[in-house]
């Protein structure tokens, strides 16, 4: 601000002396001439003579010598009259002034009428150089909270206020939220199925009662939900049914496109559900579906995510070549920092400006390393995506309070900026926030 109003007034100065310095620069003042008085008295004398001549009042024989005296005259006139001297010099004081008051204040009065003067206030400086923070979604989220609650119709904006408080930990709002959702859309399987998602997640994770009522709802609507159908598994898988889990998993599996990625995790976890079968003395018939499949890549079994032991089916397909996944690990010397119940959130960030998140993932720490895929239908908001950024950083956090908001004490990573649709994004958790 400072430098601001200097340079300004460095400005007015310069202008200034463009007006002033010739103003104030010393002019003689002239003094009335006796000799130039007398030339001119001459001078009207002679049109005299002449006058009277053509006139006839004067005889032209008489013009010559009334010219002859006229002349001697003069020339003593002339003689006897001495130079005028200069006149004492004078500056124009009042236009001076004038112009000191009138250039500032013109100048300033302009600025402040068309200018923006509050941009050198310095808490205003301050608020636009400041980086915004996490506290951007407890605004956001806040201001769609009043918005919803003039639209109680609105679906998707319920829909995803309920997402919104899931990826914050606020369960209880998001379970009042996804309540309300289930009552005005009935008949919406992704609905229902994130309302069974986030009442087990509100249950430490256990998908029993009302978790699984609500996924097998949501199978009736649409048998191919992709969501309810790994939700359906896991709680199959929990309560020791291997059978009817494998059953879910195999439907999941018919779902995927073949040789994607969805497909060999899939393929994984109905080999790692086959595993655990045998191993509880329940062995299962080998699948028709994945015997007559190619093969999958070889890669270390994952045992199922999600609810704890569920793969995160998304309720949405990703935008094709948008969506950035990869791998976040925890750094060798923070492993006795972290416990099995902190929270993991992975967010997705444009590389430069807001840092509102693109798209949010959340999970337990104990599934660390994990690996993870963003893309829109993980976002806070519609009008701004991860599809539509040009270049993203990915940060993820473990959280000791598992809020949204960064807290001291949690650990943090971010990856270099990605463009959307990389795979393979290494994400290191390395510092403590002090």
């Amino acid at each position: 601000m400072l430098t601001f109003w200097i340079v300004a007034a460095l400005l007015i100065v310069a202008a200034l002396a463009f007006v002033l310095v010739p103003l104030l620069r010393a002019r003689p003042r002239p003094a009335p001439s006796l000799r130039e008085a007398n030339l001119a008295v001459l001078r009207g004398q002679r049109r005299d003579i002449e006058n009277d001549v053509a006139t006839g009042l004067l005889p032209k024989e008489a013009r010559e010598a009334a010219l002859a005296e006229l002349a001697a005259r003069a020339e003593e006139d002339l003689a006897a009259a001495p130079e005028a001297p200069a006149g004492p010099a004078r500056r124009p004081w009042a236009a001076i002034a004038f112009f000191s008051v009138l250039v500032p204040v013109v100048t300033v009065g302009l600025y402040l009428w068309v200018g923006t003067p509050a941009a050198t206030d310095p808490k205003v400086m301050a608020v636009v150089s400041a980086q915004p923070g996490d506290h951007q979604i407890e605004e956001m989220v806040a201001l769609l909270e009043q918005k919803m609650k003039e639209r109680p119709d609105d679906v998707q904006g319920w829909s995803l206020l309920a997402r919104s408080y899931a990826a914050t930990g606020k369960f209880p709002k998001a379970l009042e939220a996804y309540a309300h959702l289930a009552k005005i859309a009935p008949q919406d399987a992704s609905v229902l199925a994130d309302y069974a998602d986030a009442l087990a997640l509100s249950r430490g994770r256990n998908l029993a009662g009302e978790p699984t009522e609500l996924v097998m709802r949501a199978l009736a609507i649409d048998p191919r939900h992709s969501k309810a159908l790994a939700l359906a598994g896991t709680a199959a898988l929990n309560a020791g049914d291997f059978a009817a889990s494998i059953g879910y998993w195999e439907r999941l599996y018919a779902t995927a496109p073949p040789g994607s990625e969805d497909a060999d995790q899939v393929r994984q976890i109905i080999e790692d559900v086959r595993g655990r079968a045998a191993a509880a003395g329940k062995p299962l018939p080998p699948s028709k579906a994945l015997a007559a499949a190619p093969a999958a890549p070889s890669a270390p079994p994952q045992p199922p995510m999600g609810m704890g032991t569920a793969p995160a089916a998304k309720a949405k397909p990703a935008v094709p070549g948008k969506s950035v996944s990869g791998t976040v690990k925890l750094a060798e010397g923070l492993a006795g920092k972290v416990a099995p119940t902190d929270t993991l959130f992975i967010y997705a960030r444009a590389e430069t400006g807001s840092r509102m998140p693109l798209a949010i993932l959340r999970g337990g720490a104990g599934e660390l390393p994990k690996s993870f895929e963003l893309d829109d239908s993980m976002g806070m908001t519609p009008a701004v995506t991860l599809s539509g950024t040009p270049s993203v950083v990915i940060e993820a956090r473990v959280s000791k309070a598992g809020g949204a908001v960064v807290q001291s004490g949690d650990l943090v990573g971010t990856s270099k900026p990605v463009a959307p649709g990389a795979k393979g994004v290494a994400v290191v958790i390395d510092k403590v926030v002090p």
